[in-house]
C-alpha cells in the first residue's frame, strides 16, 4: 500500500458555521472535552452578523424601545446642565466656560497628528510579514512567529518611548498610547489568523501531492485506489478548503492591501476573512454621528473643566480623600458616561459607517450588568472579542491551560495593559488601577453568591457602587497628581 503522510497526522475538524475554529482538533490529553465545549462555545460568539448598536436612535423609534424617552430625558437634563454652567460661569468670570483644558488640548496637535500617522502606516508591515509568507519566503511556524512577536514588541516600545519622550500633556498622551495599543491587538490578530490559514494552505497541498500520489501510484501497479485512505483524503481537502474559505473569499487571496486597509478602517480587533458589509454609506445617518460626537465632546469639557479639575486642583492640601470622593462621584460617573458614548456610540458607529460594517454591536447592556466580570464582557466588546480569541482561547488550546488558569490570565494581562498606559499617562508607577482590577476578583466571586444569583437586582447594586466610588477613588489616586504637575509646568 502506498504511504500517505499525512493521513498520520491530527485530522482538521471544521465546522462551515463556525469560521473561527481553524485549529487542529487534539486526539489526546485530559482537556480534550474541556477544548472542544470551549471552542464550539467561541465559535458562536465570533459569529459577525448585521444588526444596529443599543442606542442607534432611529432602530430605538422604529422598534419602539420601551426605555426611549429615558434616553431623551438624559440628554435634556444634560442641556440644562450645560445651560446651568453657562449662565453661572458667565455671572461669576464674564465668560461662558474656561479655556484651560482647552489649551492643554489644543497644544502639540501638528506633532500628535504626524506621530500618529506614522504609528498607523508602521501597521502596514503585518501586511508585509503576511505577503512574505505566502510568497513563502519564510514559514509561519517558528521564523514567522519570531518575526511577529519581535515585530510586535519593537512596535509597542517605539510607540512608548516616543510618547515618554514627547512629553504630551495627559490627553495627548492617552489617545496616542491608546491607539498604538488597539493597533497592536489588530495586528496580533491579522498576523496570527492568517498565520494560521497559512499552516492549513500547506496542508492543503500536502493533502494534494498525497492524493496525487495515490492516483499515480494506483495506476502504476494497475491496481485501484485503496478506497478507505482515498475518501479520507477527499474529506480532508474538504475540510482544509472549507478552513480557508469564507463567502467568497479564500485564503490567501485576501492578502491584499485593499482587504488590509478596509480591516485597518473596520472598527473590530479581531480579523476575519469576511464581514457583513451595508449596502451604502448613509450620509444622513454619519451627519447625526458627528453631530452626537459634537455635542457630547462639549459636555465632557464643561464637566471636566467645571467639576473635576476645580476640585482635584483647589482641594490639594489638608483636604479628605472620603471629602474628594463624594465631590467626584457624580461629575466622574457623567464623564464616564459621556465617554462610553463617544467611542462605542459615536465614534465605532462612524468609522462602521464610512467602511459599511454592518455589526455594531460594540457594547451590550453592561449596565444590567450583576458582576463586574460581565461588566467586562459587555462594555468593550471589540477588546472582549480578542481577549477571548487570542488570549483566552489559545491559552487553552495552545498552553493546554485549564478555563479557570486561562480566565485569570486574560484577567492579568487586561490589568497590567490598563496600569501601563496610566504609567505612561501619569509617568509614576504606583499600581492603583491594577489594585482595584484585582480587587474585581473577590467581588466577581461574591455576585456568584446564591442569594446574588437569586436576586439578580443585589449585584446590580454592588456593581453600581464599585463602579461609583472606583471611579472618583482612580481620580483622587491618579488625577489630581497629573493636575498639580501641570498647574507647575
Amino acid at each position: 500500500m502506498t504511504e500517505i503522510p499525512y493521513l498520520r497526522k491530527k485530522k482538521i475538524l471544521r465546522d462551515t458555521n463556525k469560521p473561527f475554529n481553524i485549529h487542529p482538533a487534539s486526539e489526546e490529553g485530559k482537556n480534550e472535552k474541556s477544548n472542544t465545549s470551549v471552542k464550539a462555545h467561541l465559535s458562536h460568539a465570533f459569529v459577525f452578523r448585521e444588526r444596529p448598536s443599543h442606542f442607534d436612535v432611529p432602530t430605538m423609534v422604529k422598534e419602539g424601545h420601551p426605555f426611549r424617552g429615558f434616553f431623551t430625558l438624559f440628554w435634556i437634563a444634560m442641556g440644562f446642565f450645560l445651560l446651568q454652567t453657562f449662565t453661572t460661569n458667565l455671572k461669576l468670570t464674564g465668560h461662558i466656560t474656561s479655556s484651560y483644558l482647552f489649551s492643554i488640548l489644543s497644544k502639540d496637535l501638528g506633532s500628535l497628528f504626524f506621530s500618529d500617522m506614522v504609528l498607523i502606516a508602521a501597521t502596514f508591515i503585518s501586511y508585509g510579514i503576511q505577503k512574505a509568507i505566502v510568497y513563502e519566503w519564510f514559514h509561519r511556524e517558528y521564523a514567522g512567529m519570531i518575526i511577529q512577536h519581535i515585530y510586535q514588541t519593537s512596535y509597542l516600545a517605539l510607540a512608548i518611548s516616543w510618547a515618554l519622550w514627547k512629553d504630551w500633556p495627559w490627553v495627548q498622551t492617552t489617545f496616542f498610547i491608546l491607539h498604538a495599543i488597539a493597533n497592536l491587538m489588530k495586528i496580533h490578530s491579522y498576523i496570527s489568523y492568517n498565520g494560521e490559514l497559512s499552516v492549513f494552505y500547506e496542508r492543503l497541498e500536502s493533502l494534494k501531492k498525497d492524493q496525487e500520489n495515490l492516483i499515480k501510484a494506483s495506476k502504476q501497479s494497475n491496481k485501484d485506489e485503496d478506497p478507505e485512505i482515498a475518501q479520507e483524503l477527499r474529506n480532508q481537502i474538504e475540510d482544509a478548503r472549507t478552513s480557508l474559505t469564507k463567502d467568497d473569499i479564500q485564503y490567501p487571496e485576501n492578502v491584499t492591501l485593499k482587504n488590509f486597509w478596509e480591516y485597518l478602517l473596520f472598527p473590530t480587533l479581531v480579523y476575519e476573512l469576511d464581514y457583513p458589509r451595508t449596502e451604502r454609506i448613509r450620509p444622513w445617518y454619519l451627519f447625526e454621528k458627528c453631530l452626537a460626537f459634537l455635542g457630547t465632546f462639549i459636555l465632557l469639557y464643561v464637566t471636566i473643566e467645571h467639576q473635576i479639575i476645580p476640585v482635584l486642583d483647589h482641594s490639594v492640601d489638608n483636604t479628605s480623600v472620603i471629602y474628594m470622593i463624594l465631590q467626584l462621584i457624580f461629575p466622574f460617573m457623567i464623564a464616564h458616561l459621556l465617554v462610553f458614548y463617544i467611542i462605542f456610540e459615536c465614534v465605532c458607529n462612524g468609522f462602521a459607517e464610512i467602511s459599511r460594517f454592518a455589526d455594531r454591536s460594540f457594547y451590550d447592556d453592561w449596565w444590567n450588568s450583576a458582576t463586574f466580570d460581565e461588566y467586562a464582557r459587555k462594555w468593550n466588546r471589540p477588546v472582549h472579542l480578542f481577549l477571548l480569541r487570542h488570549v483566552y482561547l489559545d491559552s487553552i488550546q495552545t498552553y493546554k491551560l485549564s478555563k479557570k488558569s486561562a480566565t485569570y490570565l486574560t484577567f492579568l494581562l487586561s490589568s497590567c495593559l490598563h496600569e501601563l498606559v496610566m504609567v505612561i499617562i501619569t509617568r509614576r508607577f504606583r499600581l492603583y488601577l491594577f489594585c482595584l482590577q484585582m480587587f474585581q476578583l473577590p467581588l466577581i466571586w461574591l455576585g456568584r453568591r446564591p442569594i446574588v444569583l437569586k436576586y439578580p437586582w443585589l449585584g446590580n447594586t454592588l456593581f453600581w457602587f464599585g463602579l461609583v466610588s472606583g471611579l472618583p477613588l482612580l481620580g483622587v489616586l491618579y488625577c489630581r497628581q497629573v493636575v498639580i504637575e501641570t498647574n507647575d509646568q
